[in-house]
């Protein structure tokens, strides 16, 4: 049987000195050094690696919150300007892009009170949003502001109608 030779793996000890001449104070000190910066390092890391990707995204005026939001949604850097220029934040925009519209468009329908769903109904009985809002103002709803408009009718002459019991068509 062949002895293993130990003299190589033996560990060799730090002269006792060397422990002695650093007091506490120092030994919790640098403890304390290496803990933060085992936290600030990468931290910082991650926020300079944010800032690069990010540059572009910095130079339209979002902040770094608004940034990560518009990415969350998937919405392009050129069209998240547009819709923030609209009034428009990500979840409520993504809502307006999952039905087809253009953030100028969505706009338009949006500050005269349409939801997505309803400008769409509209929209598709070949309404404009000023229109829509007109005949919504006016107390109908796009299945019969659609009969009355294909007869010619305005709104208010639409409502005077039917106020004295006329329907369109008719």
């Amino acid at each position: 049987m062949i002895q293993p030779n130990n003299q190589g793996a033996a560990r060799r000890r730090p002269p006792d000195s060397l422990f002695k001449s650093i007091s506490p104070w120092l030994a919790k000190l640098i403890i304390i050094f290496g803990l933060a910066s085992s936290f600030s390092v990468p931290y910082f890391a991650v926020v300079v690696k944010e800032a690069y990707e990010n540059r572009d995204w910095l130079k339209t005026g979002l902040s770094g919150y608004e940034i990560d939001e518009w990415k969350r949604e998937n919405i392009a850097m050129h069209l998240a300007v547009r819709w923030r220029n609209e009034g428009f934040h990500p979840p409520h925009a993504s809502i307006w892009v999952g039905n087809g519209f253009d953030p100028e468009e969505a706009g338009m329908w949006s500050n005269r009170g349409f939801s997505p769903s309803e400008a769409i109904s509209w929209r598709d009985r070949g309404f404009t949003a000023q229109e829509a809002a007109a005949w919504k103002a006016s107390g109908f709803y796009y299945t019969e502001a659609s009969d009355w408009k294909k007869g010619g009718a305005s709104p208010a002459d639409a409502a005077a109608r039917k106020k004295k019991g006329e329907w369109p068509g008719r």
